[in-house]
């Protein structure tokens, strides 16, 4: 195992806690497999409650015998899923969240349903995080949902998978006004998903300022 240091900002009391990350824990691993890695920096870390959540590091490795570019930033795994929901009668539709998004400084941006793993697994985690976004009487269930791919969105800089699912819901005209700008999300991480909409049933790559979400594009 290589060298693991720590930035002289970061307390001594996390050291343990990004160590053991599941996605700290898999980074070094795979690294230090596949390529000649001596040493790892750990610059910086953002926590999520007691969570340890991204990490930037900086690494002294090598690929036969060359140095390769030192820096990656370790989010995890996510997951997202195309939710269709069918009421007799009614149109398809196509179950969206709105959400500030800081680092693109959109505060209501629209997008999939989607969350970070968290140790867990990915159809898992997209069921806790249905749960959370969309609400717990959304008749969903392991079984229901697909999965369409797993992709790097941002393999250059970021360690992040992402899988997306597909799920078809046969819902009530009576859950459907219920979902219409619904308000929803996880308080203890400040999350403000300001309603989950449906939609009528088309493209889920929905454009912002002329860009379009990858999660979307991912699910077509």
């Amino acid at each position: 195992m290589p060298l693991l240091r720590f930035a002289d900002h970061i307390p001594d009391a996390l050291y343990n806690a990004i160590r053991n990350a599941p996605h700290v824990r898999r980074w070094l691993d795979h690294t230090a497999t596949r390529f000649d890695l001596h040493e790892v920096l750990i610059r910086d870390v953002g926590l999520f409650g007691e969570r340890v959540g991204f990490v930037f590091l900086e690494a002294d490795v090598r690929h036969e015998g060359k140095r390769i570019p030192k820096y990656a930033f370790l989010r995890g795994d996510a997951a997202a899923a195309l939710i269709v929901l069918r009421c007799e009668g009614e149109p398809d539709r196509t179950l969206l969240t709105c959400e500030p998004r800081l680092p693109i400084a959109y505060p209501n941006f629209l997008s999939l349903p989607a969350g970070m793993l968290d140790g867990g697994e990915f159809a898992s985690t997209m069921l806790r995080e249905l749960g959370e976004e969309i609400g717990a009487d959304l008749p969903v269930k392991a079984d229901d949902l697909i999965e369409l791919t797993r992709y790097w969105p941002s393999p250059g800089g970021c360690d992040e998978a992402v899988a997306v699912f597909y799920a078809e819901l046969d819902v009530s005209p009576e859950l459907i006004a219920k979902l219409d700008n619904r308000a929803t999300g996880n308080a203890a991480e400040h999350e403000e998903h300001s309603c989950a909409r449906h939609q009528a049933r088309r493209s889920p790559a929905y454009r912002h300022d002329g860009r379009q979400n990858a999660v979307g594009l991912s699910s077509l």
